[in-house]
């Protein structure tokens, strides 16, 4: 009886020791379990990282290839549809929230968007045909809404009366001081440059055709700009000029301003990476009017 009197102490010690040894093996255990799940946790995270860094690094080295790829003159020609091109780059189908920005650089949108082109010009513009095509182009090269922008501006210069027109009225006057006497011209060139890029994408335009119709552009915008910035706010002008109040209206020309605001001031936009080029006979011109 005295004997086991004394194991039972004994054996309550070796059993509480061994829970406890139980109790540390297990905790240490769950700790380098824990330090290899954040080890692997981590090794996941680098290796994605370092996936992502090689397409952010592939679609720069396109964005280089297709910049690379056209003269000055037609990345600037390109360049002049960069507000829509922007907006454009939302709808197409991308990878982790990062946009194919060559194809500011392109002539044409990714293949598989040929719905979207012809449901935009059919719904926007009626054009269904190569005739189609080419008389809205007519039309935005040669007036477009920038000439009832300026019947306005010289109305209101005239000090006519407009209370019919009043909208119109307000809108030039809002711009005056930012697009002068150009208007809102930028609006009619940027929308010819995408209209014509879209048509030749679905196979209304020949190239040869589209690429005539943007060097047209490039002349009309040289002549009438001197920088992105001017050229920025014209298109803002002749944007609220075509359409503005209505929720649908001011939602569409807050998008058109936070495009023109992502191409004046983001480094990898197209208007930063090609200043505006200078035009030697606007120069010449305008030493001639001082």
């Amino acid at each position: 009886m005295d004997v086991v009197r004394l194991l039972v102490p004994i054996a309550v010690v070796l059993v509480v020791m061994l829970l406890i040894w139980a109790g540390r093996a297990m905790l240490e255990g769950a700790r380098e379990g824990i330090a290899e799940a954040k080890e692997e946790e981590a090794a996941a995270k680098a290796v994605q990282a370092a996936e992502q860094q090689a397409k952010t690094e592939a679609r720069l080295e396109r964005f280089e290839a297709a910049s690379a790829a056209l003269s000055p003159a037609d990345r600037f020609a390109l360049n002049l549809r960069a507000p829509f091109t922007e907006i454009w780059l939302e709808i197409f189908p991308h990878e982790d929230d990062a946009r194919e920005l060559e194809y500011f650089y392109r002539l044409t949108p990714p293949a598989g968007q040929e719905h979207e082109l012809r449901k935009a010009l059919e719904d926007g513009w009626d054009i269904t045909d190569h005739g189609s095509a080419l008389h809205t182009l007519a039309w935005l090269i040669d007036s477009g809404h920038r000439l009832p922008y300026l019947q306005v501006r010289q109305a209101l210069a005239e000090g006519e009366d407009l209370k019919g027109r009043a909208r119109e009225a307000g809108v030039v006057s809002k711009w005056e001081a930012q697009a002068g006497e150009a208007g809102g011209a930028a609006f009619d060139l940027a929308r010819a440059v995408d209209v014509a890029a879209m048509a030749h994408a679905l196979g209304y335009l020949s190239e040869a055709e589209c690429w005539r119709i943007l060097r047209q552009c490039r002349i009309i915008s040289q002549d009438l700009f001197g920088s992105w910035e001017v050229y920025g706010q014209s298109f803002l002008a002749g944007a609220e000029f075509w359409k503005s109040g209505g929720l649908m209206d001011g939602t569409r020309n807050k998008r058109y301003a936070g495009s023109i605001r992502w191409l004046m001031e983001d480094a990898q936009s197209p208007w930063r990476r090609d200043p505006w080029p200078v035009s030697v006979e606007r120069q010449e011109r305008l030493k001639g009017m001082n």
